[in-house]
């Protein structure tokens, strides 16, 4: 009990101390959807912990494994630039079908955030959502919960690990013309309060 007590002092002592920084998180949210379209995307943010950023994102699209790559942003919440960045690959698991009404992708990635120190994380989770058609668009709902692995490196924090849970809620209206309309936020844990808006073309 002392043992668990002392590694759940020690996490939000962690996580404390990358808030102190001002640190950004860079999948936070993580944006994938299952059997996320390819193409690039360009987002709008709210950083966690932090503020206002903008996002690229390129997809490489169908296949056995889905690549996405991402850059972006973002001001701390010391209003200091962080530049964030980070790689993700989706796997099919499932699609829906007459018995069961979810696509479920597993999702593995890792990246890095560099401001006053750097953040390592390295998320693995599922996404699932299921697909309603309409007159001229679709919309997907989605939900990506996860695990993350970060470190942290620097002389502010020192040399740490720390395991971490998110969960993203997040919506895609997909257009005929292949525009896509993307919004998810973080809603759990540390990274809460995290969202990001834009268009996948």
């Amino acid at each position: 009990m002392r043992k668990r007590l002392a590694g759940l002092v020690l996490g939000m002592m962690l996580l404390g101390a990358g808030s102190a920084y001002g640190q950004v998180s860079w999948e936070t949210p993580l944006l994938v959807p299952p059997g996320a379209q390819g193409g690039l995307g360009l987002f709008l943010m709210d950083a966690t912990p932090g503020d206002l950023g903008v996002l690229g994102t390129w997809r490489s699209g169908a296949g056995p494994q889905n690549l996405g790559l991402r850059l972006g942003l973002a001001e701390d919440s010391s209003n200091d630039l962080t530049i964030f960045g980070g790689v993700d690959v989706l796997g099919r698991l499932t699609r829906a079908n007459s018995e069961f009404p979810l696509d479920i992708d597993w999702v593995l990635g890792a990246g890095a955030s560099i401001g006053d120190f750097v953040w390592l994380a390295f998320p693995l989770g599922l996404t699932a959502g299921h697909t309603f058609q309409g007159d001229g668009a679709s919309f997907t709902p989605f939900v990506a919960p996860r695990v993350i692995l970060d470190a942290f490196l620097g002389d502010h924090v020192g040399d740490d690990l720390d395991l971490d849970v998110a969960v993203d809620l997040g919506l895609d209206l997909r257009f005929h013309s292949n525009l896509t309309i993307r919004f998810a936020a973080t809603i759990a844990n540390d990274r809460k309060d995290g969202l990001a808006i834009g268009v996948v073309f």
